[in-house]
């Protein structure tokens, strides 16, 4: 059996640096273990600090399943995702909720044990945290010299009517790590940044890109827009996604807009 120890997760890190990086954030397990034993903390919480850091504990609703995406299954193995979901179910109940630590070391060793490979050394792609993604707007919209007005007039627009609202989408995606104007969409990280999906969804966005950019004679943030909007949206609630809508709820999207207001300096 696997165990997912301190001695495994703190070797030495080297990293590289990228002049087009923008806002994305990758991490491998070994980054994680290196960062977390700098914190120090309890020996028992080294697995919650470390999948905590990947974005992917959550003390409520448990390990997301997009951890998979450190670990390289078998490819004959078609069975390794339903014995992982049976050991979380089997194993969780049995541990009190306010053992956190505990519930988050376990929840890894069922993806040890019935997964497949760990890939320890291989960064992967990190979702932004949502007061991440308000800073990306944040700084979109100074970039793009949106005025006060402008921007609440923008943050409102959840049909995205306006140009600037399509290219503020544009600005939030490219340093996201979602999308690129040569690339377009990045399915791999759309499927950290919509919590997984299975092939099908995979063949249909692939087709639905296809189709979109053989239709499409749009602007780049028109492009981007309905590449997101028709391929992801088709088939993912791309609200979830916090584009800066909240389920269409007014009031919801005016307090986003005051916060923005407060923080950003804007003409």
């Amino acid at each position: 059996m696997k165990h997912f120890s301190l001695a495994l997760a703190v070797v030495i890190f080297v990293s590289s640096v990228d002049c087009d990086r923008h806002k994305i954030v990758e991490k491998s397990l070994q980054r994680t273990g290196v960062e977390c034993h700098q914190y120090n903390p309890p020996e028992n919480c080294m697995a919650r600090c470390q999948t905590l850091l990947t974005h992917d504990w959550n003390d409520m609703t448990g390990m997301q399943s997009v951890y998979d995406r450190f670990f390289q299954p078998s490819p004959v193995d078609r069975c390794n995702f339903n014995r992982t979901q049976r050991c979380l179910s089997a194993k969780l109940p049995k541990i009190a909720p306010e053992k956190k630590c505990i519930r988050a070391s376990e929840s890894i060793q069922c993806y040890l044990d019935q997964f497949g490979e760990v890939m320890v050394d291989i960064p992967k792609f990190v979702r932004s945290s949502g007061l991440q993604e308000q800073q990306i707007y944040r700084e979109c919209a100074t970039m793009m010299g949106f005025s006060k007005q402008r921007f609440l007039q923008v943050l409102n627009d959840t049909d995205y009517s306006l140009q600037d609202s399509r290219c503020l989408l544009r600005c939030f995606m490219i340093r996201s790590g979602l999308y690129s104007d040569n690339g377009g969409l990045n399915l791999e990280r759309f499927y950290v940044a919509c919590g997984g999906y299975d092939d099908e969804f995979y063949h249909n966005v692939t087709q639905c890109i296809k189709d979109v950019r053989a239709s499409s004679t749009c602007d780049r943030c028109s492009l981007a827009h309905r590449l997101v909007m028709e391929c992801i949206g088709s088939q993912y609630d791309v609200n979830k996604l916090n584009f800066y809508q909240y389920n269409d709820d007014v009031d919801q999207v005016n307090n986003y807009a005051t916060f923005y207001l407060i923080n950003v300096n804007l003409p």
